[in-house]
């Protein structure tokens, strides 16, 4: 098979396969990772595993007020945390979308496909604002 910088127009959905396969992969192998340091307790958690049945019936926004837990972007500065490493994979797998767009892009303007950069614009713009989290819906 060709190298991805070598598409062609009009072999953007082969482009798209191969980073989402490669990245699903990826993603998949840090987060069975992450979950192996954090349950085989070489990560140790913000939370101890054995306090987390007193958190099981809460809403997620009064988990967070008892267990005093940032929302948000907030986790970002817990990462190293067990708990919250598992996030890193999680990000990966979220953010592939977004990388796909963005490899296919070149390959569009070359074909001067308008509608379609168009598209791939408006998607990439509405998965950063989701991801921003300046849209709050039901609080």
């Amino acid at each position: 098979m060709k190298r991805l910088r070598d598409a062609e127009p009009g072999e953007e959905h082969l482009v798209y396969a191969v980073i989402l396969r490669g990245g699903s992969r990826l993603s998949m192998g840090v987060l069975l990772l992450t979950f192996l340091l954090y349950a085989g307790g070489l990560a140790s958690p913000l939370i101890p595993i054995d306090r987390l049945p007193q958190y099981w019936g809460l809403k997620a926004a009064e988990y967070l007020r008892r267990a005093e837990l940032p929302s948000g972007w907030g986790w970002v500065r817990l990462v190293g945390v067990g708990d919250y490493l598992n996030y890193v994979g999680i990000v990966m797998l979220a953010s592939l979308s977004v990388l796909c767009l963005l490899a296919i892009f070149p390959l569009l303007l070359r074909r001067k496909d308008t509608a379609f950069i168009l598209i791939v614009l408006a998607e990439i713009a509405v998965l950063f604002l989701a991801a921003s989290g300046l849209l709050v819906v039901g609080h």
